[in-house]
């Protein structure tokens, strides 16, 4: 795991993350909270058939493995469609997604269709436990986030993750999870979909939050 220690290199690293990741469309503030968080995750359509909005593309900045994952579980589909609900998301990029399957079967994806297989395989209820563990039942903005540092959250699926917030000014944060073998998650994307929406927030994570030792 990555403590303190490194946090110079961290930040560089994210730095460099967060200068380079492309936004989910520009979308205002105001318009935002009109916006369910089904509803950013299902607006990624470029460079898409637009009669299937949901197809698998080349850009592994966006999200489009987490919202087909999403997508087996009418539940989570219904809670992230619930405008009245009080959710936040930590959502993995794609890339994130195709880090956890190299490291788990030591094998190389060269499309994100072949990564969503992959995870799809790990079964059912390991995936929904993996999404729930991503699903905060509040909502957090920017600044509780940042102002996290030392506290534990609990997801959606019951478990725990720690925040560490190395650079408040830099919004350098981390989330531990309950892998201590692998690099914990960083916050890359701050409000994907432009703000506030109208059941919660998304904010964008460079590594799949593991809730056991996988």
């Amino acid at each position: 795991m990555y403590k303190r220690a490194l946090a110079a290199v961290g930040i560089a690293v994210a730095a460099s993350t967060i200068a380079s990741i492309a936004a989910v469309g520009p979308v205002s503030a105001a318009d935002s909270k009109t916006l369910t968080i089904a509803d950013v995750l299902l607006s990624d359509d470029k460079g898409k058939d637009a009669s299937d909005p949901n197809l698998f593309d080349r850009n592994w900045r966006d999200y489009d493995i987490v919202t087909e994952a999403v997508l087996l579980f009418p539940d989570l589909v219904a809670a992230a469609s619930n405008a009245g609900a009080s959710l936040t998301v930590l959502a993995p990029n794609d890339q994130a997604f195709r880090t956890l399957a190299t490291q788990l079967t030591k094998k190389h994806y060269r499309t994100e269709a072949e990564v969503f297989a992959a995870v799809a395989s790990l079964g059912t209820d390991t995936v929904k436990a993996v999404l729930t563990y991503h699903i905060i039942g509040a909502k957090l903005d920017p600044a509780t986030v940042l102002a996290s540092d030392n506290a534990q959250i609990t997801t959606l699926g019951g478990g725990t993750f720690a925040v560490d917030v190395i650079s408040k000014r830099a919004a350098f944060v981390q989330f531990v999870d309950g892998d201590p073998n692998a690099r914990n998650a960083y916050l890359n994307k701050i409000n994907v979909g432009g703000g506030e929406l109208a059941n919660g927030y998304i904010h964008g994570v460079d590594r799949v939050l593991r809730p056991i030792d996988l």
